[in-house]
């Protein structure tokens, strides 16, 4: 399964606002780990450190989450002292820009945001450009 969908949040909040923030962005706690998705949040993570290097000294939590609609995201916080500083939302679906809309909106900076998107496959019309 490939990752469709990554974003980097700059968070500052304790546990419980955060996991509060993210239930009211629609998301829950799945019943199961991230450990499916965590081998691609390693390679995301050393990719995001050129980025914000704080993240290698910072205790690292995965935890899988779900939308209503049963769709699989796994979450990486980053935490020091008691405080979630950054969060790594992934998803192998492009629907990370919603969610990242409704984080905004509640305080939370988003650092990073990227989304692979589908090549269109249909044959050129007549106003495509050759």
């Amino acid at each position: 399964m490939g990752i469709r969908s990554v974003a980097l949040f700059k968070v500052g909040r304790d546990y419980g606002v955060t996991f509060l923030d993210l239930k009211l962005a629609g998301l829950k706690e799945a019943g199961e780990k991230a450990g499916r998705l965590s081998g691609e949040l390693e390679s995301i993570e050393r990719e995001l450190v050129g980025v914000v290097p704080r993240l290698e000294e910072m205790y690292a939590l995965d935890v899988a989450m779900e939308d209503a609609a049963g769709r699989r995201y796994a979450a990486r916080l980053y935490a020091h002292g008691g405080v979630i500083h950054y969060v790594v939302l992934i998803s192998p679906k492009n629907t990370v820009r919603s969610l990242a809309k409704r984080l905004s909106a509640q305080g939370w900076k988003p650092l990073v945001w990227i989304e692979k998107k589908g090549v269109k496959r249909s044959a050129p019309s007549e106003t495509d450009v050759q």
